[in-house]
């Protein structure tokens, strides 16, 4: 046990995997500090959990004005440029950067500036009975809730059904109990962005360093372990080179049992993360390289594996179509281009009302 003394401006990272959500928010919720929570490491829930964090390490005013004297993180955070710059951060701030080992001799430190790994903590010395009040995670909140805001306002101008729009949605649509899948890539990421905190669902990721093999397959397997255990119905948010990448888990042999699982393929004809990284400016090569093209019809390889099929068009009708039992296919087309320039405008709308809402924390 480490005892770790009380410091008004912390922070606690929780990435994929993470071995006690419980724990990290009792001790967000004892110290006042705001959880930076990765949708697979299970503990974006509670007062502390933040939805856009994301969007507020993306803006250097904000971060210069809110550098934490202590981090805690746990699992392994890695889906972020901004998050593992934040994490690296500790070096210059200078920060006390405490990792929670997964086990003896098991730990991650992804950003390599961990200045203590320890099996449990626990706080010491005076905390103030008002520290979930407290000015510094009260500017953290607010610059959360501004920057969730201008994301919410984007995506509700009209009915297209964007792939940020549908990761929070569909987050959020799914009944307690529910196991969401999700795919690594942009899928894992616009989760990350756009998914507010909720009890009640469990969210599970591939992240490998060959994160795109056997989604289809690992799915699968997940969901009937989530309802063998007694749990609900299971979605996988997974992107179109995902699902081609093991487009033979969905053909279940006869004998096979079948999970309730819903397989939401977004198809924007390609590898869509690419389109947001420098590369993309370089035209010509990159369609063929980076782009990748399918132009795969998604209801002819349904129909091949004989799993229902349907294709949604509006965000209205996301609850409808995810719904059913079985396993079964939802198609939502999408354009990269496009998807760049939305990624973009959000990212720019909300870190400037990030910074506009948080005055600097004392």
């Amino acid at each position: 046990m480490l005892d770790l003394p009380w410091a008004e401006r912390g922070v606690i990272v929780a990435g994929d995997g993470a071995a006690s959500p419980a724990g990290l928010l009792r001790l967000a919720a004892s110290a006042g500090w705001p959880v930076l929570a990765e949708p697979s490491s299970n503990a974006r829930r509670g007062p502390s959990a933040l939805s856009a964090y994301g969007y507020l390490l993306d803006a250097p005013r904000f971060v210069a004005e809110h550098r934490p004297d202590v981090i805690v993180s746990a699992g392994r955070p890695s889906l972020s440029r901004g998050q593992l710059a934040f994490l690296r951060g500790t070096a210059q701030m200078p920060a006390r950067h405490v990792v929670l080992a997964q086990g003896p001799g098991r730990w991650a430190d992804p950003a390599r500036s961990a200045t203590e790994v320890a099996a449990r903590i626990g706080l010491s010395g005076p905390a103030p009975r008002s520290a979930r009040d407290s000015a510094w995670l009260a500017a953290w909140r607010r610059a959360d809730a501004a920057a969730r805001h201008a994301a919410d306002a984007i995506l509700d101008s009209d009915e297209t059904l964007t792939e940020p729009r549908l990761a929070r949605d569909l987050a959020a649509a799914l009944p307690s109990g529910a196991l969401l899948w999700a795919g690594s890539s942009l899928p894992v990421r616009d989760l990350d962005q756009q998914m507010s905190p909720r009890v009640g669902l469990r969210v599970l990721s591939s992240r490998g360093a060959s994160g795109i093999d056997g989604l289809v397959s690992s799915a699968i397997g997940a969901a009937l372990a989530h309802q063998a255990e007694g749990g609900g119905p299971a979605v996988a948010l997974l992107g179109d080179l995902a699902l081609l990448h093991d487009a033979a888990g969905l053909m279940l042999g006869p004998a096979e049992p079948i999970p309730d699982l819903c397989v939401v393929v977004v198809n924007n004809n390609g590898g869509g993360i690419f389109s947001t990284l420098e590369q993309a400016a370089v035209r010509g090569p990159f369609e063929r390289v980076f782009g990748a093209p399918h132009g795969t019809d998604f209801g002819m390889l349904a129909r091949a594996a004989r799993v229902p099929y349907a294709c949604l068009e509006q965000a209205a009708g996301l609850r409808a179509a995810v719904g059913g039992e079985g396993l079964r296919v939802v198609e939502v087309r999408t354009d990269r281009t496009a998807g760049a320039r939305l990624r973009e405008r959000l990212r720019s709308a909300c870190a400037s009302a990030a910074t506009a809402a948080a005055s600097p924390a004392g």
